[in-house]
């Protein structure tokens, strides 16, 4: 016959001695906690025991799309969690009424006009940049016209028309705008260079002729030379002459021969009354070179061409034959020198 075994399940019960034994302990752990608390009442600095920092949970949302949302929705038990389609969560800008910006014309063609504060009432057109260039016609002040080119230095501007032509005009004469627009005109014409004149050869000056006045006449010629002028100061009031005619090679001897006289002009104008009519005596008087002087004349100022004494004097001695027998001689006078000494030298 089979042996049946009995087993029981029923949990055991703890000797006493194992519950005294717990007990025990557990009296001792709450004696140590409440020494350790007596010790905080009475001042004496416990030891912390370090403990764990509490971290919260912080639920994460994951984001699910539209169609896995109804089988969380009818899944079994659990906390639902639905996440907003990202377009739902950002915010949609606000409308507003002002209207779009229109864009700004651009300007595409320069333009000038003319000023209206210059003295002209018309302002000159050249056919080039250049006042070398001929005058094709004028434009009023006020007047406006496109610009279709300039010249390199931005001191000419190109323009249509005037008197069916393309012309120029002054930069300082207009005003512009859209400068910035203007390019260098195609086919700027050359500035005309003005024909070169044939050189005039210069008129030959003649060289002065010497004029022999002595020649021809004939026996010894002309004898005499003007040696010495002595000027003096006499107010101005009259020209008076003092001459002496001498030989050098007789020891300044006195020619006391009475047919000596002279002829004088002031400034190439003959003075009447210095003629054959007044001749050398021989009688002598002294004078700035000594008793040489016999020849005496006075001519009032205001009988003397110009009225006065000042002035170049060309004087010439006549024989008694009345031929020259000198050739023509100068002196100069100023201010009111009218008294002169002269003397003739035969040598």
């Amino acid at each position: 016959m089979p042996m049946r075994v009995k087993l029981n399940f029923e949990r055991p019960v703890p000797p006493v001695s194992l519950r005294r034994s717990v007990l025990r302990v557990l009296a001792l752990c709450a004696g140590a906690l409440f020494v350790a608390g007596c010790g905080l009442l009475s001042g004496t600095e416990a030891t912390a025991t370090p403990t764990r920092a509490m971290v919260a949970v912080v639920p994460t949302f994951t984001s699910t799309p539209e169609g896995a949302m109804a089988a969380q929705t009818s899944g079994g038990g659990g906390t639902t969690q639905q996440a907003a389609p990202a377009a739902q969560q950002q915010q949609a800008p606000a409308a507003t009424d002002t209207p779009a910006p229109t864009d700004t014309p651009v300007p595409t063609v320069a333009r000038f006009t003319v000023k209206t504060d210059l003295t002209a009432a018309n302002v000159n057109v050249r056919t080039g940049p250049s006042t070398a260039f001929a005058i094709i016609g004028t434009v009023a002040r006020g007047a406006q016209f496109d610009i279709s080119g300039r010249n390199q230095e931005y001191t000419w501007f190109q323009f249509c028309c005037v008197s069916g032509q393309t012309g120029w005009i002054f930069s300082n004469l207009v005003n512009v705008e859209n400068a910035h627009l203007i390019t260098v005109a195609q086919n700027i014409p050359p500035t005309p260079v003005p024909p070169t004149a044939t050189p005039v050869p210069p008129t030959p000056v003649p060289a002065p002729v010497h004029v022999d006045h002595c020649a021809g006449i004939g026996g010894d010629g002309c004898k005499f030379r003007l040696r010495d002028v002595d000027p003096a100061d006499n107010g101005g009031h009259e020209l008076k002459l003092q001459i002496g005619f001498v030989h050098g090679g007789r020891g300044d001897e006195v020619q006391k021969y009475g047919s000596y006289y002279v002829e004088l002009q002031k400034d190439g104008v003959q003075v009447h009354g210095v003629d054959h009519n007044t001749r050398a005596g021989t009688s002598t008087w002294g004078g700035p070179k000594g008793n040489k002087y016999h020849y005496g004349k006075s001519i009032p100022a205001s009988q003397l061409p110009g009225g006065n004494v000042a002035g170049t004097y060309t004087i010439w001695v006549m024989d008694g034959n009345r031929e020259r027998d000198s050739q023509n001689q100068t002196f100069t006078l100023h201010g009111n020198q009218g008294l002169v000494w002269l003397i003739f030298d035969q040598n």
